[in-house]
């Protein structure tokens, strides 16, 4: 890696910090008591389970990417916390289809109003639709890349 890469990187980091900062997020998570106490990847497990009819554990393995036993046991909090609850799968009767209870679904539209924030802040921050569809551009185009490399 050569001195210019290096530098690089570490401005990317910097710059990535400081717009999140900058864009109060700490703040703006306050207002959501709903998400405070969520790790990022049970807020993805609810996000999972929001948008497909129905969601078997093997479903959220592939996506979330972690072992079948530190999932389980993030599922086993959801649904102590009144998020999600388990029901025979239609597709596979061997199989728990997870399901969102209405606190959970509560806690889904809560997080979307604070990512919409968020993201919204940093966004409108650009002068105008080109400069916004630039970056949105670029993000797929790292996102392809990253894939890619695989």
């Amino acid at each position: 890696m050569d001195k210019e890469y290096s530098r690089q990187i570490d401005e990317l980091k910097e710059l990535a910090h400081v717009m999140l900062e900058k864009s109060n997020y700490k703040d703006l998570e306050a207002r959501y008591s709903r998400i405070q106490q969520l790790s990022t990847n049970e807020i993805s497990i609810i996000r999972i389970i929001s948008e497909k009819e129905e969601v078997i554990i093997k479903d959220i393995l592939e996506e979330v990417q972690v072992p079948k036993s530190t999932l389980t046991s993030m599922i086993d909090r959801l649904e102590k916390r009144d998020l999600i609850c388990r029901a025979i799968s239609n597709k596979d009767r061997r199989s728990y289809k997870l399901l969102l209870t209405e606190e959970g679904k509560k806690t889904q539209e809560e997080h979307v109003k604070f990512e919409q924030e968020v993201y919204g802040k940093i966004i409108a921050s650009l002068d105008n639709y080109e400069e916004r569809e630039m970056l949105l551009n670029l993000i797929k185009k790292i996102i392809n890349n990253m894939d890619n490399e695989r």
